[in-house]
């Protein structure tokens, strides 16, 4: 089954054919967008070179950039999305895939170096989004998420001087979108720079979907909501029981999920997004 191609906010997706091989040109002309694709392909470009087991990434043949436009030609992958794959695997998939993205996550700590970091990096970030929430014309205005960034600023302020986290290697954006299903592979596309490039990242936007079930917002089809629930439930309950034999994990988890969601409600501009993560992030800080 082929993928579904579509556009991402400033970037065009195609799929093209030379000389009977199929390729996918990502591509922009958005001046605020073509300096991230050029640092997401570059971001994986680098992964390409590292082995995984049960993961691959697919190859960046070319980048053409200039100063008005990008071009980005991009090995084309068979595969299904996620709600195509989880409508028709049965626990034993599931199984598969939870192994696949533990021992990626586990590959990801290994290349990186338990550091101590100061939190005001932490804490910096959390203003800035602060700073574009208040500056969001959708959100802005609205008392609840107000009440609720100065509810999250808490958990911030709560956290130690300098925290110990592993720094080094993460995909940025881990979520069920951004992973293309393969019969016998997994394909991370969509790599992004985060704040801080850790592991910790990737636990947290993997539990996005898991726990939260954010990709399933993106999806205009429909589908079995129920059986998604019952195996999205499964998958974070191992997680979930999988990186909690991190010390880091379990002290620090809350607080950057906190932090994962406030970095969406800054570019939220539809009410129904708005309000579900108004309750998402309601939860959380009440934990």
């Amino acid at each position: 089954m082929e993928i579904e191609v579509k556009g991402h906010s400033g970037c065009s997706i195609d799929i093209v054919t030379e000389n009977s091989e199929l390729y996918i040109i990502k591509g922009s002309e958005n001046k605020d967008y073509i300096n991230r694709l050029y640092q997401q392909t570059e971001k994986q470009k680098q992964a390409e070179k590292q082995e995984y087991r049960h993961i691959r990434i697919p190859h960046i043949y070319a980048i053409k950039k200039d100063n008005h436009s990008i071009k980005v030609k991009m090995e084309y992958i068979y595969s299904k999305n996620f709600i195509a794959y989880f409508e028709t695997s049965g626990f034993e998939k599931m199984e598969y895939f939870i192994t696949s993205i533990t021992t990626f996550i586990e590959e990801e700590i290994a290349r990186s170096k338990l550091s101590t970091i100061d939190t005001t990096i932490v804490q910096k970030k959390f203003e800035d989004i602060y700073k574009k929430i208040k500056e969001n014309k959708f959100t802005g205005k609205d008392i609840e998420i107000d009440s609720l960034m100065k509810q999250s600023k808490v958990s911030f302020n709560l956290l130690p001087t300098q925290i110990e986290i592993p720094i080094g290697s993460c995909h940025g954006d881990l979520t069920f979108s951004n992973i293309l299903f393969n019969d016998t592979n997994y394909y991370l596309i969509d790599f992004l720079d985060s704040f801080i490039e850790s592991p910790l990242i990737d636990m947290v936007k993997i539990r996005q979907d898991t726990c939260y079930l954010w990709s399933t917002l993106m999806y205009a089809g429909t589908y079995d909501k129920l059986r998604m629930m019952i195996l999205a439930e499964k998958i974070d309950t191992n997680l979930n029981e999988i990186f909690s034999r991190y010390k880091w994990y379990r002290d620090y988890y809350h607080t950057f999920q906190i932090m994962n969601f406030l970095r969406i409600m800054q570019y939220a501009h539809e009410q129904p997004i708005i309000n579900y993560l108004k309750k998402v992030i309601s939860n959380l800080v009440k934990i």
